[in-house]
């Protein structure tokens, strides 16, 4: 039984689009047209274009037009076509050369237009046969034409039945969809259902089941594809918990019961995948994961996101954050780029929009170059510049690291925007501590009615003197993880291997919990995340994410992530879509702003309150480019990823391949779920550098 518009179901009706076929370039009798340039050269100095065009039954076409350009030269001209079955022609008068474009554009009598264009050199009194790719739409219908030379109409939804619109939590909602091809061609038609929450069953096949075991309104797409064009429509649907009044809690802004703007403590600490987290025991590898006691606590006050990605390494991660952009948007795509300072950042909208708020920025920088800061007794000629770059981006406080790291966790630098740099011998993630908690005190000493912000970038447990190598033994009274295994080097030694790297996480952990004994949660804000996957060296075996540290493969981008303190009334587990970018926007609107999306940055605000909540976030997206020889990056939704590995394309089923082990790129019956997420890509591509994406 079919369901039309109603209370409980959706279907919609599409037409169907004609047939148009092949339209080449070949050789022919000449054609007319206007020139820029004078043929004094002689002909035997030129050549010319032949043109072929075959026009399926049914259609008349009723102008060709085209135009030449290229070494100086232009010409224009139209094709008489007069409703024939078959045009042919020559483009003659072509002074001999190459980087020509030809561009070809065809109207049909019912409004069909298709156009495209393509380069070709011509040689002296020859002529050049050339293939054109022309893409086309007519009203209300789309279609394009292949490679080959053949037009290819895109697949019409003929029907798609979404019922009921609305059930309650841990029912099914039913998805089925007709479609034909009205060419059939190239392929056969397949099938890819998505949806921005909850599960389908069988995403790839006509007819699906979607449940949710949470409550929220989901937008369920449909795409179907001839594995080259594809045709979508969407519906709406909502799942509810029975006797739900709509809201999953008070709060969310405001500070505890002292009617002020909430403190925002955000924390962001380096080389920590979620795999290396205790908050995902799902991920552990063979050797088990490091107790985290503080940020277990934590995460008992909040929400624990499972599925968030950063960038790949530390500084485009940072980029975004600082920016709301993704990293091809502000240049910050590889460690150590420098990010532009005429880029608005969070800093510069605090300062704007959320004056009441004190900042201060203590710890890791990195996105205003340099490497690994050097021993206190060498030269560093960078830093002048450095500081003065994070004065320009709007930072007004700011005490810490100003590369990638240190070279020695027991002998670094303290860099001051604010006043003398200084050596310093106190253990990094130490005195990173002593710094928030200072100023947390002489804070609510001075100004206690007022409200900060405070960006909080550990070092730790990124490795010493740069890379991903060697580590260094934290102090004893940080952590209690058995060294025996590998010589029990003492605390300062140098030492790459995963014992060394958990000490090194749960000494973080110590020192974290030393800072929360001095916040109030009531009042406070606090945000934990990480700026990329494990390093290779020190990633456990057996662990359930590929690959590591540097790479677009889940070990490289999965990372922990928690929201917990003032007006946060959730508890437990959230599986919306997170982005690096997305800290952005959450600061802003939990400074008061109104800023629910800006750039590539959804606030996870709703979410903290709201267990139905949506950001509108729909894909993922994350990269990592070091110029033109080194391009990572890829975009999935709630179920498929699409990944491009320095020219290799990879496509995954996370649901059913979380350990991304079956590339399903070519696999025709997942043509349609490809096409989505690679129309995800060509609306990113226009706002991307050129050349950026393929």
């Amino acid at each position: 039984m079919k369901h039309w518009l109603g209370n409980s179901a959706l279907a919609t009706r599409f037409g169907t689009v004609p047939l148009v076929c092949v339209l080449a370039l070949g050789s022919a009798a000449a054609l007319e047209g206007c020139s820029s340039a004078p043929s004094s050269d002689g002909d035997e100095q030129r050549g010319a274009v032949g043109v072929h065009l075959d026009v399926a039954p049914g259609i008349t076409l009723d102008s060709v037009t085209y135009s030449i350009t290229g070494n100086g030269f232009s010409k224009t001209g139209s094709i008489d076509v007069s409703g024939a079955p078959q045009i042919t022609g020559t483009i003659g008068g072509i002074p001999a050369g190459t980087g020509y474009t030809i561009s070809l554009t065809a109207t049909a009598t019912d409004a069909a237009t298709f156009s495209g264009s393509e380069s070709f050199s011509v040689s002296a009194g020859g002529t050049t046969s050339v293939t054109i790719h022309l893409k086309g739409t007519a009203p209300g219908k789309n279609g394009n034409l292949q490679v080959n030379g053949t037009f290819n109409v895109a697949p019409v939804i003929d029907e798609l039945t979404v019922t009921p619109l609305s059930v309650y939590v841990g029912s099914s909602i039913t998805l089925r969809a007709a479609a034909s091809d009205p060419d059939a061609a190239p392929s056969p038609l397949t099938y890819y259902w998505s949806t921005t929450g909850g599960t389908i069953d069988d995403p790839i096949a006509r007819e699906a089941t979607l449940t949710s075991d949470t409550p929220g309104t989901f937008t369920v797409e449909l795409r179907v594809s001839d594995g080259e064009s594809s045709s979508t429509t969407s519906s709406t649907v909502s799942f509810v918990r029975p006797g739900a009044d709509g809201g999953g809690g008070a709060g969310g802004g405001s500070g505890g019961g002292t009617g002020k703007a909430p403190n925002v403590l955000f924390l962001i600490v380096d080389d920590l995948g979620a795999e290396g987290v205790s908050l995902y025991p799902e991920l552990a590898g063979d050797s088990g994961q490091v107790p985290l006691p503080n940020i277990e606590a934590l995460a008992e006050k909040g929400v624990v996101f499972d599925d968030a990605w950063s960038s790949p390494a530390c500084s485009p991660t940072r980029g975004t954050i600082i920016s709301g952009q993704y990293a091809h948007r502000t240049g910050v795509t590889a460690v150590g780029n420098v990010l532009l300072t005429s880029t608005p950042t969070l800093f510069d909208r605090l300062s704007a929009d959320s004056p009441e708020y004190s900042q201060a920025f203590f710890g890791k920088y990195h996105v205003g170059g340099g490497s690994i800061d050097p021993l206190p007794t060498a030269a560093f000629p960078q830093a002048p510049g450095i500081l003065q770059h994070i004065r320009d981006i709007g930072i007004t406080s700011f005490r810490g690291i100003l590369g990638g790291g240190v070279a020695n966790y027991f002998n670094w630098t303290t860099f001051d925007i604010n006043g003398p740099s200084v050596a310093n011998t106190t253990y990094a993630t130490t005195a990173l501590t002593d710094f928030a908690i200072d100023y947390i005190h002489e804070h609510e000493e001075t100004k206690p009615d007022e409200p900060w912000f405070l960006y909080q970038s550990f070092n730790a447990p990124h490795a010493a003197n740069g890379g991903n190598n060697p580590y260094q033994v934290p102090p004893a009274e940080l952590h209690s993880v058995d060294l025996s295994s590998v010589g029990n080097p003492a605390p300062g030694s140098y030492a790459t291997n995963i014992p060394v790297y958990k000490a090194n996480v749960q000494a973080l952990d110590t020192e974290l919990g030393r800072l929360f004994a001095e916040i109030d949660f009531e009042n406070t804000v606090v945000i934990f995340v990480g700026d990329n996957g494990t390093p290779p060296p020190v990633k456990d075996t057996g662990t359930k994410l590929r690959s590591s540290k540097g790479s677009v493969y889940e070990g490289g981008v999965r990372v922990p992530v928690v929201i917990a303190g003032a007006g946060v009334t959730r508890r437990g587990r959230d599986d919306h879509l997170v982005v690096s970018s997305d800290y952005h926007a959450t600061i802003l609107e939990l400074t008061g702003q109104h800023v629910s999306q800006i750039n590539n940055s959804y606030s996870l605000k709703p979410l903290l309150t709201d267990e139905a909540a949506s950001t509108g976030r729909t894909h993922s997206f994350t990269e990592i480019t070091q110029g033109t020889a080194s391009k990572r990056w890829t975009v999935k939704d709630t179920r498929y990823k699409l990944l491009w590995d320095n020219g290799a394309w990879g496509l995954y089923d996370l649901n059913a391949d979380p350990g991304e082990t079956t590339n399903l790129y070519t696999s025709p019956a997942h043509y349609a779920a490809r096409a989505s997420l690679e129309a995800e890509i060509a609306g990113l591509k226009a706002q991307a550098p050129a050349g950026y994406f393929p």
